[in-house]
């Protein structure tokens, strides 16, 4: 994208009302001939403009594919993500940011138009392809103790559940950090750390989120067990849109994971939680329960009563359907 199409972009981006062609000009100090040509580019690159006569421009909708221009004027809103790295392609985004991370000290996050080998929780594969969701991974910088990352995914897990709550009602979370929709996986993240024995000082938290994803297009074997944002509401999920709003809850919610406790939002959490009043299959280790989940403590933790009568508390467990 050239300097002025970014500019262009830009002032659309920040504008309520139409632009004018002129006042356009006079404040890139361009002409108005380079002014319809850089709307003409911006055009074949998938930004819908509207051009109204005596009006002006208004940007009405963004490209589909991810333009890293775009998003980091997005995250120029951000109070906690200061830069963003976008890519074409990659084997991992979790693996880039890491890379990364190295010579960063501030948030940032990275985004991959398709991953090639992306991964979820237990390593398992994430399918990731072109125009179809979003595959980021976001660094914090926090300098916390261990103890209390233990209730970290249960807040990020909010903070997904809150962005798709807006496009969708019946949304619910798969303690402790899935994402579901009419018990179909539409949502998960892995959440790696590093720092010292009792000290955490960095965190990379890879999000995958199926936004417009066909049935098809997911592999065979998952046809029947997950699903997208498109599949379940009908409509077509402007990527860029579903972006801001996710980074404003995932602000949100890391700061008040930073500044208050579990037991602050638990109440929230449950509300989405699908777990209660059902048997599940609950794995931790080499410990298998069948049972049903009763209650949740203010440190996160899961109550189970299994099918043997005894309640069994879980940290962190992979739940079966």
């Amino acid at each position: 994208m050239s300097k002025y199409e970014y500019d262009i972009v830009k002032v659309l981006y920040r504008s309520e009302t139409a632009v004018s062609g002129q006042k356009l000009a006079e404040q890139l100090n361009i002409s108005r001939t380079a002014v319809w040509k850089a709307i003409d580019a911006l055009k074949e690159k998938g930004y819908h403009i509207n051009s109204v006569s005596n009006k002006g421009y208004t940007l009405i909708q963004f490209p589909k594919r991810w333009d890293a221009h775009l998003i980091n004027l997005i995250l120029e809103d951000s109070q906690l993500f200061q830069k963003g790295f976008i890519y074409e392609s990659l084997t991992s985004t979790q693996d880039e940011a890491e890379k990364l991370a190295l010579n960063e000290s501030i948030p940032f996050i990275v985004l991959s138009e398709v991953q090639t080998d992306g991964r979820g929780r237990f390593r398992r594969n994430w399918s990731s392809l072109p125009d179809t969701g979003l595959w980021m991974s976001v660094v914090l910088k926090p300098d916390i103790a261990l103890h209390k990352l233990t209730t970290f995914n249960l807040f990020i897990a909010l903070a997904l559940a809150e962005t798709m709550h807006h496009y969708y009602e019946d949304v619910n979370i798969k303690w402790p950090n899935d994402i579901f929709i009419n018990d179909k996986k539409l949502s998960g993240f892995l959440t790696e750390i590093k720092g010292s024995q009792d000290q955490i000082n960095q965190i990379i938290c890879g999000i995958g989120i199926n936004l417009n994803t066909e049935v098809n297009q997911f592999p065979e074997a998952l046809q029947q067990t997950a699903t997208s944002l498109s599949v379940e509401t009908g409509q077509y999920i402007d990527r860029y849109q579903f972006f801001k709003l996710l980074i404003c809850n995932i602000e949100k919610y890391y700061n008040k994971f930073m500044h208050s406790e579990f037991k602050d939002v638990k109440s929230d959490y449950e509300r989405y939680a699908l777990m209660f009043d059902r048997t599940l299959k609950y794995t931790e280790g080499n410990n298998i329960v069948y049972g049903k989940a009763t209650s949740m403590n203010e440190d996160g933790t899961l109550n189970v009563t299994g099918e043997d009568g005894k309640t069994y508390r879980f940290i962190s467990a992979d739940i079966e359907l």
